[in-house]
């Protein structure tokens, strides 16, 4: 029983970073929406000028 707990301890603690990172690529993508609608419109734009 107490491997098994230590296995539990283990898993939670391999799961921290991994929650940490997740959040912080979630943050960047949220930040950067702005940019991409931006984006969009000038890829928009250049699209009907081209036609």
């Amino acid at each position: 029983m107490e491997t098994f707990g230590a296995v539990v301890i283990a898993l939670l603690l391999l799961l921290i970073p991994a929650i940490l990172v997740s959040g912080a690529l979630g943050w960047a993508y949220v930040r950067s929406a702005p940019l991409r609608a931006a984006n969009a419109v000038q890829a928009g734009r250049d699209e009907r000028a081209r036609t």
